[in-house]
């Protein structure tokens, strides 16, 4: 992760600023650099405005970016983080945040905008750069040291992926890992004993993949729905960040289409890292 790029989308809320105190850790301990997003959302009327109102209107708009892009610059740069800032005009800021961060390693963006009141729900921006990202994207719901990770694994390439990246961080931080298999209750009730070793199995090849190491891996088999499990383990276990593929196996192999990580990131209330089988 050395070298690597962090883009951080800001808005002046309370939720991004929480993406930026995240980000600042992280690049803080991997020597990453920042690049501040603010994009301004463009404002269609149904109707004209005279031209003095207009540019008076955007006067705002454009000081208001600036004050919020050159606050969440100061954070970094108080912990000697280097920091650039851009300001972007678009009427959707996803698709502005999507077409910047094919040239970044990972986003950190809080859940939601400063209009939505729902503390760990995911804002609408938010949900369409998850679901499109082509970029590891980590979703902040509150300040935390980012000490306990639980990194959920079932097979697929997607969550070796999720795991190496774990591991990469966890060993910058100097984080503790739980690596958790979740097997479908259904299928355990039918045949116990295969399912168990099964996951059993899974956790063992995981292990192999996060290698010889002075981090504290610790493993978790469970059975049940996967992402209610997820969300419950993390909250029970008090994790600071659940690190998920967006693809896993799917139909017998159960993780279809992502939803496993997105049912995730709506009803977690820890952070979420999403990371996608390819970058």
């Amino acid at each position: 992760m050395a070298n690597s790029k962090i883009l951080v989308p800001v808005d002046g809320s309370t939720s991004s600023l929480i993406a930026e105190e995240t980000a600042a850790k992280i690049a803080k301990n991997t020597g990453a650099t920042i690049t501040v997003l603010h994009v301004m959302k463009e404002i269609r009327l149904g109707y004209s405005l005279p031209q003095n109102i207009q540019d008076e209107i955007l006067g705002h708009i454009e000081q208001e970016a600036v004050k919020i892009t050159n606050e969440a610059k100061a954070i970094f740069m108080e912990e000697g983080i280097p920091v650039d800032s851009k300001i972007e005009s678009l009427y959707d800021p996803a698709e502005s945040i999507l077409k910047l961060s094919k040239d970044y390693d990972l986003i950190v963006m809080g859940a939601h905008g400063e209009n939505e009141k729902d503390t760990y729900a995911l804002g609408s921006v938010t949900k369409k750069v998850m679901r499109y990202s082509k970029r590891p994207i980590l979703i902040t719901k509150k300040v935390s040291a980012l000490s306990n990770l639980l990194v959920c694994v079932d097979g697929s390439k997607s969550s070796i992926r999720a795991l190496r990246y774990g591991v990469k961080l966890a060993k910058k931080i100097g984080s503790a890992i739980t690596l958790l298999n979740v097997q479908e209750k259904r299928i355990f009730e039918a045949a116990p004993e295969i399912v168990k070793d099964l996951g059993e199995n899974i956790l063992s090849e995981a292990m192999k993949v996060a290698g010889r190491t002075r981090l504290r891996i610790n493993k978790k088999l469970e059975f049940g729905v996967p992402s209610d499990v997820i969300v419950e383990v993390a909250e029970k276990g008090n994790y600071d960040l659940i690190i998920v593929g967006s693809r896993g196996l799917g139909k017998v192999k159960r993780f279809l289409l992502g939803s496993v990580s997105d049912d995730v990131s709506y009803k977690a209330k820890c952070s979420v890292l999403i990371v996608p089988a390819k970058a």
